[in-house]
C-alpha cells in the first residue's frame, strides 16, 4: 500500500520511463553508478524506502521501480533523503548533499552540461542555444531518466560547494569565499588550508575544512 502511495502522491507519475537495467553501462547522467537502496523521510514525518540515485542533468532525484523511473514531484514536502551512507536536502526545488553539518552546513550541487549530437563544445562549456536544445530533447523524449543515454550526447558533470547561512546558499568554492562567509575564522581557514594543502575542488578537503572551522 505505501509503495501505491508513494508513487500517485509524492513522485510524478506522467514522467515514468521503463529501460530494461544494464550493469555495464556508466550512469554518466547520475551521481551513484547505480541506483541505490534509500530512505526518503517526509516533513510530515512518513519514510518511503525505494532505490534511489539524483539526475544531474534534471536536478531530480529519481526513483527505480523495476525499471521505470520518476522523479520526486514535491521536494518542497521532503525533509531528507538518505542514499546508503550519504544525506541530500531539497532547497529550491534541487537536492544537495551535506558533506558537514552544523549551524552553517557545506552542501554540494551536482549539475551537468549536455551536448546534443553534432554539437562541438569545449571542456565545461557550450553555446547557451546549444544546452538548452539538448536538455529540452532529452526531457522531452524521456532519455535523460533510463539508464544509457541516447547515443551522440555528452555530458559533462559539474560540482559546487555552498555554505547555508540564514537560509541563502553562499558560494564556497575557494579560500576567499569561505572568509568571506567566516569572517572572524579567515586566519583559522588560511592555516588550515596551508597547513593541510587544501584542495577546493574535492569534497573530502571541503568537508574537513569546514567541519574545522565550524
Amino acid at each position: 500500500m505505501k509503495k501505491y502511495f508513494l508513487i500517485a502522491v509524492i513522485f510524478l507519475a506522467g514522467s515514468v520511463y521503463a529501460q530494461q537495467p544494464n550493469n555495464a553501462v556508466k550512469l554518466v547522467q547520475y551521481v551513484f553508478d547505480a541506483f541505490t537502496p534509500g530512505t526518503i523521510k517526509m516533513k510530515s514525518g512518513e519514510t518511503y524506502k525505494q532505490n534511489l540515485n539524483y539526475n544531474i542533468i534534471t536536478n531530480e532525484m529519481i526513483f527505480d521501480n523495476n525499471g521505470k523511473y520518476a522523479a520526486i514531484d514535491s521536494p518542497e514536502n521532503v525533509d531528507t533523503v538518505y542514499i546508503g551512507d550519504r544525506k541530500f536536502v531539497p532547497l529550491n526545488k534541487k537536492f544537495y548533499e551535506v558533506l558537514a553539518t552544523g549551524p552553517m552546513p557545506l552542501l554540494e550541487q551536482f549539475t551537468a552540461t549536455v551536448s546534443e549530437p553534432g554539437t562541438s563544445i569545449g571542456y565545461g562549456s557550450t553555446t547557451n542555444a546549444g544546452a538548452a536544445s539538448s536538455y529540452q530533447s532529452l526531457i522531452r523524449d524521456g532519455g535523460a531518466y533510463g539508464l544509457k543515454l541516447p547515443d551522440g550526447y555528452t555530458v559533462i558533470p559539474k560540482n559546487d560547494f555552498f555554505i547555508l547561512k540564514d537560509g541563502n546558499l553562499e558560494r564556497a568554492g575557494s579560500q576567499k569565499q569561505l572568509s568571506k562567509i567566516f569572517p572572524d575564522k579567515k586566519d583559522k581557514i588560511k592555516d588550515f588550508v596551508k597547513k593541510n594543502n587544501t584542495n577546493f575542488s574535492k569534497r573530502e578537503d571541503m568537508a574537513a575544512l569546514v567541519k574545522e572551522i565550524e
